[in-house]
């Protein structure tokens, strides 16, 4: 039985749920590298949509399946991911034989949830029961902002009404599920608009909302502005400020915070998110995605033709595979569970990984809640709501103080 928060603490539930960590066991994830538009903030791997690049995709996609499936050998799968990229954009029958090669070759629980990223220009009627009968019960939405000049500097296609539109013929279509996906604190966002864009977000009806800090990365048209000077994001204690406010607005219309960048109603957590944050094994298909199988973490190329090339020789497509071991085990679990709300929990982890977890973080644990940068909890640590917006920055803080020659944020003595 899992500990209460203790009273006084937290005003909702503190999550995710245990029914939702034990949900999460096992993932399949799959990178479309294609996209209509590329947007102007975005450096993932992608690139234009075309037939003789999907086709290559596919085959290459079935071949790294076969090829990974003895590695997935008594693994059963609750979460498959179409990430991208744009999934969306994919004609259906390309989505068909997609989700046919992970069927082929992993075994996916019957209640597995199944989620699409979907640009909402992209979401049709015929498309979403494609989608549908090819499996996939789940959809995120990327929405990003509701005003159309912010979508413009963002590089978005839609018009601001079209998420909301999308997620009403997702429901009609059968989608049980809904996430929407917004940015904050990019070059002249506020709160005021910020705030705009949050309600029409909770208008869709969505049951798990995401929220990014916008990033400059260099090499792309807006990262390129903001870090020539040419365009300036909200100073540090402003995006500060907007992501306390968006606590705030979603936990009035009943969406708590599980993990640092999302939020869901009671039940709503995204599996796949935490497939990744609770450490469980994961398959990663396509161009720059990555996998952990047992006890082994894998990256794949990042370019495409890379990642194809490798695929048609015959040979597994890794541009890095590294095996853990009880150190990296421990950061990890830190580092990824510090970022949930309700911290890392002895529960999820062998006994063996958790006494090897307090053997290398315990005294700076200990330090860190004298220095009120973590709270223990029952079940284990957790980091303040404070600081969550600097979760990165508060591992820091502690790996430091565990003796690893990281460079530590400023967050004080």
């Amino acid at each position: 039985m899992e500990p209460p928060v203790p009273p006084g603490e937290v005003s909702i539930p503190e999550g995710p749920s245990a029914a939702a960590r034990d949900a999460a066991r096992a993932g399949v994830y799959v990178h479309v590298p294609f996209c209509a538009v590329r947007c102007s903030y975005c450096d993932f791997a992608t690139g234009r949509l075309s037939t003789g690049g999907v086709a290559r995709w596919l085959d290459a996609l079935e071949r790294e399946a076969a090829l990974r499936a003895p590695e997935a050998a008594g693994t059963t799968f609750t979460s498959v991911f179409f990430g991208g990229g744009t999934p969306s954009a994919l004609p259906p029958e390309a989505f068909r034989r997609a989700a046919r090669a992970v069927r082929a070759h992993f075994a996916i629980d019957p209640g597995a949830e199944w989620t699409l990223e979907a640009n909402p220009e992209s979401v049709t009627p015929a498309r979403l029961d494609a989608w549908r009968a090819a499996g996939a019960n789940r959809l995120s939405i990327g929405m990003q902002s509701a005003h159309a000049d912010e979508l413009d500097r963002l590089g978005r296609a839609h018009a601001p009404g079209r998420p909301l539109v999308a997620a009403a013929l997702a429901r009609r279509a059968g989608f049980a599920r809904l996430s929407l996906d917004l940015m904050f604190a990019f070059p002249g966002h506020d709160a005021a608009r910020f705030r705009a864009s949050v309600a029409c977000a909770l208008g869709s009806g969505a049951e798990h909302l995401s929220a990014y800090c916008f990033i400059p990365e260099a090499g792309t048209p807006l990262g390129n502005a903001v870090l020539r000077g040419e365009a300036r994001v909200p100073a540090p204690e402003t995006q500060a400020d907007l992501y306390e406010a968006l606590h705030g607005w979603l936990e009035a219309a009943g969406l708590a915070c599980y993990e640092t960048s999302n939020f869901c109603r009671p039940g709503a957590e995204a599996r796949h998110n935490l497939v990744y944050w609770l450490r469980r094994p994961y398959v990663g298909l396509g161009p720059s995605a990555h996998g952990f199988l047992g006890g082994t973490r894998y990256e794949n190329p990042w370019a495409f033709e890379r990642w194809a090339a490798a695929l048609e020789r015959g040979t597994r497509p890794e541009a890095r595979r590294e095996p853990e071991t009880p150190e990296s085990a421990a950061s990890e679990t830190l580092m990824l569970g510090l970022r949930l709300a309700g911290g890392v929990r002895a529960a999820d982890y062998a006994p063996a990984a958790w006494a090897a977890f307090e053997a290398r973080y315990g005294a700076a644990l200990a330090r860190a809640e004298g220095a009120r940068r973590v709270e223990r909890t029952p079940w284990g640590w957790r980091l303040p709501r404070a600081l969550r917006f600097v979760a990165d920055d508060a591992v820091a803080w502690i790996e430091a103080r565990a003796g690893r020659s990281l460079t530590v944020a400023p967050l004080g003595a």
